[in-house]
């Protein structure tokens, strides 16, 4: 499986048809394209206390008449995203994740940060801290996306298939480190995969 292009991801809007909320449509730009007008809908993040954590917001964007989803704003106080294949190599990166990312949770319970699976067309998304997408390398099966875009969240209640779910579930502030993702998708890229570093 290869990674989307940026046509392919300007025009996903990372939810299945069926379970999409009831949100404007948000075109990702292109370089050659101009900024969209001030009076476009754009989401905004609501404010929230310091004390408040990262599930608590996103809670707070998830309301019942989007039927739980939410469409982000990627940056800012929230998180980037990096959007990697699924699949056989996808569960493996996962796995592996799981076991650096280890903690006090106890035996058996997933430690990798936050991971949204869209079977349907066999894509990963990890939530990473906002500001990694200014720092990550270009990668051939890897993409980080940060500011100006915007991603729909799935149900925080969400965690299996039928189509998009939480793979592995957002847990108080706790996000993906990016460093040791993108070294894992370097090796199971195999020598010589990833010449675009």
């Amino acid at each position: 499986m290869t990674m989307p292009t940026t046509t392919e991801l300007r025009r996903h809007t990372f939810a299945p048809a069926g379970d999409r909320p009831r949100v404007p449509r948000v075109n990702l730009p292109t370089t050659d394209e101009r900024p969209a007008p001030r009076s476009a809908p754009v989401p905004v993040p609501v404010p929230a206390p310091a004390s408040r954590t990262l599930v608590d917001r996103v809670r707070d964007l998830q309301g019942p008449q989007s039927g739980g989803w939410a469409l982000v704003p990627l940056g800012g106080q929230l998180f980037d995203v990096v959007i990697t294949v699924g699949g056989e190599m996808g569960s493996r990166v996962i796995t592996m994740m799981d076991e650096i990312e280890c903690d006090d949770r106890g035996a058996g319970e997933p430690a990798c940060g936050p991971v949204i699976e869209d079977p349907d067309h066999g894509w990963l998304f990890w939530l990473v801290p906002p500001g990694t997408s200014e720092r990550w390398q270009p990668h051939g099966d890897a993409a980080c996306l940060g500011q100006p875009h915007v991603l729909s969240l799935p149900p925080l209640s969400r965690t299996r298939p039928p189509g998009v779910f939480w793979r592995r579930r957002l847990r108080g502030d706790r996000l993906v480190s990016p460093a040791p993702l993108y070294d894992l998708f370097d090796r199971a890229s195999g020598p010589g995969r990833n010449a675009s570093r």
